[in-house]
């Protein structure tokens, strides 16, 4: 059994865009090493506001993650969504994927009936994986489009 934890929380990470994208692209590279090592994988949706994310693996390493991002300043309110125990996990092949919100992947979230501003205190746990999901699968194609591409 893997075990899967769905959170959100607020997003503090200091600056303009530029500088925000920067430092998420820091934590992300320092979440997959650490995850790598852990056996933890997952997937991070992130905007200005708000950070959801998905991590599964084992239950101690699952739970020690999640203690450690909520400790981390750049993060604030953590709040658990679901946990629970699944057959095999939903993100098997990422130690840690990210999507930023953007307008290339709008349509993803139209499609999930979030027109607006992203709101994770009013979405259910579902919800936000099958949003992963979705976005996890339109980035598999666009890496693979490259490849055909090139």
């Amino acid at each position: 059994m893997i075990h899967q934890l769905v959170y959100y929380s607020r997003n503090t990470v200091p600056g303009g865009d530029r500088q925000m994208l920067t430092n998420l692209r820091e934590i992300v590279s320092v979440s997959q090493r650490n995850n790598s090592r852990n056996g933890v994988t997952g997937f991070l949706i992130f905007d200005k506001t708000w950070f959801l994310q998905i991590l599964e693996g084992e239950r101690a390493n699952v739970t020690e993650t999640y203690n450690r991002i909520a400790r981390d300043g750049r993060h604030s309110s953590a709040t658990i969504v679901n946990v629970q125990d699944i057959a095999s996990r939903s993100f098997p092949n990422w130690t840690m994927g990210g999507a930023l919100r953007s307008p290339e992947v709008q349509e993803i979230y139209l499609s999930h009936g979030i027109g607006g501003a992203l709101d994770p205190v009013r979405m259910k746990s579902a919800q936000i994986l099958q949003l992963s999901l979705d976005l996890q699968e339109f980035e598999q194609a666009k890496r693979q489009g490259q490849r055909i591409a090139s």
